[in-house]
């Protein structure tokens, strides 16, 4: 393929995550394409800034640092990016060897959001599968650990609500498809993303998944009958009991907060 295509700029927000992105630059150093990786690191105290300094030589790399949240971090590194794809990703995931090329190629047929496949890496318990949202054919929960969007269409609806906790991605989907945003589920475009190590914090991230479910349904309520829900739980284990609870929990006190956004 030659070296004068479109290249893909891959954005990722990170906070303390020196243990894992190691091995996310470096599977993204052997994608064998062009493309840039932009990452907005909000305020890390471990040793974030000084592993992605490793990795200049081998990767095509922005480096952001600013206190900020997920939403504004992806805003600021789609602002500083230079091609015309991006993709979105965590600092806790590792790239299939040609997960890029497959981008590209989704991309190249005129694919302006493009939904990847994640797949879970660790301890099963604490996976927190979707509870899935559909609008007009898409499944607008498709996680920004593996998401991809044209800058043309993130230009357009303006990227990111930054009033967002956790549902910034779903917004985000609703928002492109409403545009038009012509749209592909890419099941060859497949990252693993770890998953939470503790009850603590799969209970901690449950509860936000709830406040931001809240804050979601606030701000589509016009079309929030035309989307598509799945069924919340399927068994009754005590991780999804636990889920369920603190989801709740998380719901409920959006409402009381009206769905703005807590200092955290």
């Amino acid at each position: 393929m030659a070296l004068d295509i479109p290249g893909i700029s891959i954005v990722i927000t990170v906070k303390n995550e020196g243990n894992n992105l190691g091995l996310l630059l470096e599977t993204l150093s052997k994608q064998g394409m062009p493309l840039e990786v932009v990452i907005v690191d909000s305020m890390s105290n471990d040793n974030t800034e000084s592993l992605i300094k490793t990795y200049s030589d081998k990767l095509d790399l922005k480096y952001i640092r600013r206190q900020c949240t997920r939403g504004q971090g992806r805003n600021m590194g789609v602002g500083a990016s230079k091609y015309p794809y991006i993709v979105f990703t965590d600092g806790d995931t590792e790239w299939d060897r040609t997960t890029l090329r497959q981008y590209y190629s989704s991309f190249e047929a005129g694919n302006d959001l493009i939904a990847g496949e994640v797949v879970p890496k660790g301890r099963k318990a604490f996976f927190l599968d979707r509870v899935k949202l559909y609008y007009k054919g898409f499944e607008v929960t498709s996680p920004s650990a593996n998401l991809g969007i044209t800058k043309n269409i993130f230009s357009k609806i303006h990227g990111f609500d930054e009033n967002f906790v956790t549902a910034e991605d779903i917004d985000l989907n609703i928002r492109a498809i409403q545009n038009g945003a012509m749209h592909s589920y890419c099941k060859k475009c497949v990252v693993y993303n770890k998953v939470r190590e503790s009850l603590g914090s799969f209970a901690k991230q449950a509860f936000w998944n709830g406040y931001g479910r809240y804050q979601l349904k606030k701000k589509h309520k016009f079309i929030w009958n035309d989307i598509e829900k799945e069924r919340g739980i399927h068994n009754y284990s005590f991780y999804n009991i636990v889920r369920l609870s603190f989801a709740s929990v998380g719901y409920i006190y959006s409402r009381l907060m009206d769905g703005k956004h807590p200092k955290m």
